[in-house]
Order: C-alpha cells, then sequence, then structure tokens
C-alpha cells in the first residue's frame, strides 16, 4: 500500500511542477518567446562559435514553443489526473492499479520527452544552450526535471503487488 500511496503522491508532485512551469512561460509570454529567439539566435557563444543547426525563422520558434507548452501541460493536467486516479485506486487490485497508472506514465514521458528531448537534445546539445551566460539555468533544470519525471517513470512501471 505505500508504495502505491508514494507513487500518487511523486507523480502529482511532478505534475504540479509542470504545471507551475507553464503558468509561469505563459505568464510571461514575451519573455519566452524573447528567450526562445536569444537560444536559437547563436548570441554569445564563444566557447564553440559554430553552431550547426541554423537560426530558425519566427513560425518555428512559435512552434517550438507551442511544443514545448504542450509537453508540460501533458505532463502537469496528466500527472496530477493520473496521481488521482492512482489514489483513488491504492486498495484495487494489482491489475486494476496497474491500468490505473496509465494516464500517470504517458504524462511522465511528456515531461521526459520535454524537458531530456527538446531542453537537453535540441537546445542544449544542438543551439549549444550550455555556452550561453541566460542558458545555464535551463540547461541544468531541464537536466534535474527530466531526471524527476524519469526516476517517476521508472518507479511507475514496477509491477504492483496485491493490495
Amino acid at each position: 500500500m505505500i508504495d502505491r500511496i508514494l507513487k500518487a503522491g511523486i507523480t502529482a508532485s511532478v505534475g504540479l511542477m509542470a504545471l507551475f512551469y507553464v503558468a509561469h512561460n505563459i505568464a510571461n509570454l514575451p519573455e519566452a518567446l524573447a528567450f526562445f529567439v536569444y537560444t536559437t539566435s547563436h548570441a554569445d557563444q564563444t566557447a564553440y562559435p559554430v553552431t550547426l543547426l541554423p537560426v530558425p525563422p519566427q513560425f518555428l520558434i512559435v512552434a517550438a514553443m507551442i511544443a514545448v507548452f504542450a509537453l508540460e501541460l501533458v505532463a502537469g493536467i496528466g500527472g496530477l489526473l493520473g496521481a488521482w486516479k492512482m489514489w483513488s485506486l491504492r486498495k484495487a487490485t494489482a491489475a486494476d492499479f496497474e491500468a490505473g497508472k496509465a494516464l500517470a506514465k504517458i504524462a511522465m514521458g511528456a515531461a521526459v520527452l520535454n524537458w531530456w528531448g527538446l531542453f537537453q537534445g535540441i537546445a542544449v546539445a544542438g543551439y549549444q544552450l550550455w555556452q550561453m551566460p541566460l542558458g545555464q539555468g535551463p540547461n541544468q533544470g531541464s537536466w534535474i526535471y527530466g531526471g524527476m519525471a524519469m526516476m517517476t517513470l521508472i518507479y511507475l512501471s514496477l509491477r504492483e503487488a496485491e493490495a
């Protein structure tokens, strides 16, 4: 029973974190757009001045923002709903609880795709966010947030014993 309660609680905390991030992004939309433009502009890249990915047009930057925000929304809303589902099934059979983890797994997968796939894979590796002064926070943060989501996803994937 303790694992079921922990799985619900940890999933809720990662989901809430994702909702806070997307809410802050939306509340600061002009600044978010400026940051996306900055990070894809090749500015302030003195350590490795050659970046293989091109400076994207504005519509692709907006599309990237929409993708990030959508994944954060899926992680946030799905994480909270998935946590609630697991909480409501905490005394159910192992098979029912397993089935009830689906939304939480999707939510944590969305978080991993966002923070490790988009941030680490494209922004950090592709646009060399790691060397920009303003990129240090998102570089480090996305590694941590992606790790939290991945550890939660792994924990969720452990099979349940009968209640």
